[in-house]
């Protein structure tokens, strides 16, 4: 996983409501777009300082109606997705399904909400009693749809780790 990564809505909202929001110290430069911005206002989520705000250029507004328009994708999704291209960073974090297919085609790394769990135990930020509880509290307390079977094949490669 880069250190560098542009993220839409959802690990943002997913890491806030497991209380692990902390977890995206382990990226140096964290963007995403203003409409990402407002979904997350709209949920009445704070924006964590170190995520950075950027602006579109009008072809990577072009981009984001391709997306939309092609590919179904949501306009914050869309976004992060021609902001990463635009800023030549290539790891995208998301949990939705269609954006890291779209994502892919654009050679672009695409991680989500477990992934970064994942990561931050392997770094050492969390341990791993903290990565399991946070990987049942996705399953149980966030509004992230996951499977049990991923929840246990999860909690099985931290334990193995």
């Amino acid at each position: 996983m880069e250190n560098r990564v542009v993220s839409n809505t959802g690990p943002i909202i997913h890491l806030t409501e497991i209380s692990l929001i902390n977890s995206l110290n382990l990226f140096s430069i964290i963007l995403t777009s203003k409409e990402v911005a407002e979904e997350l206002s709209k949920h009445k989520i704070s924006i964590p300082k170190r995520i950075k705000i950027k602006e579109l250029t009008s072809y990577s507004k072009d981009s984001t109606k391709l997306f939309m328009e092609n590919y179904n994708l949501d306009i914050g999704e869309s976004t992060a997705i021609a902001l990463a291209l635009q800023e030549k960073i290539n790891c995208f974090i998301t949990d939705d399904l269609d954006a890291r297919n779209v994502a892919k085609n654009y050679y672009l790394e695409v991680h989500g909400t477990v992934g970064i769990i994942l990561r931050a135990f392997r770094e050492k930020i969390i341990d791993k009693k903290t990565a399991i509880n946070k990987v049942n509290e996705l399953y149980n307390k966030s509004s992230l749809f996951i499977t049990k079977d991923l929840v246990n094949s999860v909690i099985k490669s931290i334990e193995d780790f």
